[in-house]
Parts: structure tokens; sequence; C-alpha cells
């Protein structure tokens, strides 16, 4: 019968997709059913990749009329489960061929993008410009794409300046389930021409964009997205310091997030860590337990050298030194191809999390006992703890445990489900969720804060269409 489906609901979709831009091919139908995380999806039944926001309409009128279920998705790049699907015989939306910009805005500072384009396709085509993104992505930007970020409420890269992927939309253009097509911000008049209108988010009537983000896909499907630009900065400093104490490091790395003085600040917290990402500093500075790196943008460079001294001031007044600028310059030049020579560790089984900056030496502590009680260095484990500043003042903290050998799977996964029950009880808060966090975020939801998402998911997609299961939705 799914053949029989396949076939007819293929002749449709291709009569305005193009046949190449529709599969249902075994092969193709697999890699889909898969992100970047260990999770395993259910199996589509086809895959579409539209062109335009009208594709994508016309794609859900089709599937509300036949009640297929939807999963729309970007790079897939995902290390959370995210996009794959949970249930079986689901249409996916590839939108990785919604790339272009739609507009630059000089007047109010605002880029206009489909939602398929890459973070660092974005960022090259921006600086031509003499622009900047404030976000400039995940760590993964090279395929994760604007959509998916918006989607899964991407930290990473400039986010402790200005926060992360949805704190720098100014408004959106959006799929519902029926296919109708909505625009959200000051865009609301109604008016043809594209995002013309769209200079403010909070404006005359309730923040509709606020509800299509973070909501992994399960509310309506983002094609076109208007986000902050600023031009490209004239001055960049860079810094390393070094801490031989953790809680006086996180005092330091609390009073310059404060301050707001730096585009990213980012910790590496423990030894263990500094020696897979930076061991020469170890080789050269004694007593050095962790390592704070901060990136400075400004408008010219006298102003990037006076907040570097600044810094460098708090740091000192915490017990900390200035040791260079080898991490902070990698972290930031090589943006998203740092990440993938990691993966030459093993797989990655991360715990991506937000948290005050002022829990992190407890949370350090707890993980290294852990770390003892499994003992993951004896079993061939290794791990990095890092933590990056987010916004105001607190933190994206990042404990990876990279799995050597798989013959000790079982070994990994305890102690990586037991990191998430101790991230979550020392308050910790997963940004995203995917199969990664979605049990135990949903284990603690209060009841009328998950009926209130219940109510309207059912409101917006009363048959239940897409990307069913999320949330338990």
């Amino acid at each position: 019968m799914v053949l029989e489906i396949n076939k007819e609901l293929s002749s449709e979709l291709s009569s305005f997709l193009g046949s190449e831009n529709v599969s249902s091919e075994k092969f193709i139908l697999i890699s889909y059913s898969e992100d970047a995380s260990p999770f395993e999806g259910n199996l589509p039944q086809i895959v579409v990749r539209p062109e335009t926001t009208e594709h994508i309409s016309k794609i859900m009128k089709i599937a509300t009329e036949k009640q297929i279920p939807v999963v729309p998705v970007g790079g897939r790049s995902s290390i959370s489960g995210s996009t794959i699907p949970r249930v079986d015989n689901a249409l996916m939306i590839d939108i990785t061929k919604m790339t272009k910009i739609l507009e630059l805005n000089e007047d109010i500072m605002t880029v206009t993008v489909q939602t398929g384009i890459t973070w660092s396709e974005l960022i090259h085509l921006l600086k031509e410009k003499g622009y900047k993104l404030g976000f400039r992505g995940p760590y993964g930007g090279n395929a994760g794409t604007v959509g998916g970020s918006l989607s899964a409420n991407s930290i990473g890269c400039g986010a402790s300046a200005n926060g992360g992927a949805c704190d720098n939309v100014i408004g959106l253009e959006v799929v519902l389930p029926n296919g109708e097509i909505i625009k959200t911000g000051s865009n609301w008049k109604n008016k043809e021409p594209i995002m013309r209108e769209n200079f403010a988010r909070y404006c005359t009537f309730n923040d509709l964009t606020g509800l299509f983000l973070g909501d992994h896909g399960t509310l309506g499907i983002k094609t076109a997205a208007t986000l902050k630009i600023f031009p490209v900065p004239k001055g960049v400093a860079y810094a390393d310091f070094g801490f031989s104490n953790l809680e006086q490091a996180t005092k330091a790395f609390h009073e310059i997030q404060s301050n707001h003085l730096v585009e990213e600040a980012v910790m590496l917290g423990d030894t263990n860590s500094i020696d897979l990402l930076a061991s020469s500093y170890r080789s050269t500075f004694k007593n050095l337990d962790c390592i704070l790196a901060v990136i400075i943008e400004e408008v010219d460079e006298e102003i990037a050298k006076i907040k570097r001294e600044y810094c460098e001031k708090i740091v000192r007044k915490y017990g900390g030194k200035s040791i260079g600028m080898f991490l902070s310059k990698a972290h930031w030049l090589n943006m998203f191809n740092l990440v993938q020579s990691l993966f030459e560790e093993g797989f990655w089984y991360n715990t991506c999390h937000i948290r005050p900056i002022s829990t992190l030496p407890i949370l350090v502590e707890k993980f290294h006992a852990l770390a003892n009680k499994y003992q993951l260095k004896e079993n061939g484990f290794n791990w990095i703890i890092s933590a990056l500043g987010v916004d105001h003042c607190f933190t994206s903290g990042w404990i990876t445990i990279f799995l050597g050998d798989k013959n000790k799977k079982d070994l990994v996964y305890k102690a990586w489900e037991e990191l998430r029950e101790i991230e979550m009880e020392l308050g910790g808060v997963p940004y995203w969720t995917g199969k990664l966090w979605e049990p135990y975020a949903l284990d603690r939801v209060n009841p009328s804060f998950i009926g209130l998402l219940k109510k309207l998911k059912k409101a917006l997609d009363p048959k239940n269409l897409l990307h069913p299961m999320v949330f338990e939705l």
C-alpha cells in the first residue's frame, strides 16, 4: 500500500517540484531517518526539496488532504536527535535548496533570508557587503541552516554578546500546517511584498515570532527569517587567560560577561580539556587548571585594545594571568572547522544546556566524581568541559564524552544518562531538546505549561501532521 501511495504522491509532488527534487529511493530514505546523533529515527516514505515558500505551501496542502505526517529538516547536523522522524512513512521536507538572500536592508540593518541557507554561506555573503551577523550560528555552521537553528534554539558563535539564534530574529515567514502563509513582527500589514515592513519584532499584536522559535518544527515551517546585522568590526582583540582555580576563573568570567565586554567568552574547565585543545599551554605554564578565552570586536583597534586591557584587569583581580591568544584565535578564526577535528576522538556524547555561570564549579566537581565512578579514563574515554558565555549572565555548559571503543558503548551510555540527570538537578536547562533531552525535560515540566503547548499544537495543527510526537504532542 505504501508503494502505491508513494507512486501517486511522487507524481503529484513532481508536477511542481520536478522529479529531481522528489525521492523515495531506499538509501535516501535511510539517510534521512538519521542525523548526527546516535539516535535512530523512523523511515520516511518520501523526501522532497522545495525551492520556494509557495512550494512548501502546496506540499502542506497535499499532506493535509492526504493526512500524511510531515517532518521539515535543514542540514541534519543536529547531535540531539531533533530532526529525525518519530513516526513511520513521513513526508520529509528538506529546505536546503532555499538559500537566497531576499533582502539586505541597510537602513534598518537587517537581512532577510530563506531559511535553508547555511550560516557559513550567509556570513561569507554578508562580509562581502561589509556586514556581520550578531549570532553567527552553531559550531556546525558549515552544514547547519538558519531554519534549523531557529527551530532548535541554537547557541554558538557570537552568543556571548548577542544571545542565541532566536535572540537575533526580527520576524519570520511561516507556512502553517494547513498551507497558509503568515508573516510575523511588524510585517503583519496586509501587503504583498516580502518582508519590507519587517523592522520590529514586538509590534502591535502578540509576539507571534516567538511562537515558532524553538518549536522543533512542530507548529509551522519557517521559510524566511529577518535577522539583525552589524558593520564588520575594524578592531579585533584576542586574549587567553589562565587560572589555577576554577572558582576564581568563574568569578572573572561572570564579571566580564555581566559588563558586556566581549563578543565571545569561552572557558575550558579542567586540565583534561586543556590537554586536548591547547596542550602547549600546560607545558609552558604551571598550575594551569582552566582557561578563559575572549574575543573582542569593536569599531576601531583602540577601543578593542582598551577592552582587552580591562578584561585583563578583571582577570588579575581573581588571580588569573594573560597566557597568550592561541586558543581564542583558533576558536574564532576556525569558527565552523575546529569542532570537526574533534570527531577523530570518537563520537560525541554531548550534554549541551544552559545554566548560571556561578554554578559551573559544582557541575565540574560532580562530573569528575562521575568520571571516577565509571573509570572513564581507564576505559579509554575522553572528555571536554567547556562553557560559553551567553547573552547576559548565563552560560552554555558543554560536557562532551568521546566514545573511543565502540565495544564499551553500554558504559558510556550509563555515564551519559547519569550526567544529564546531574545537570538537570543542579539547575541546568536544555536549550534544545530532541531525543537527547526530551525525556528529562518532559519528566520535569509543569503540567499547565505543557498543557498550554498541547492546546496551541491542537489549534494550529489539528491533524497532528507536523513533526508528530515531538514533546509528546
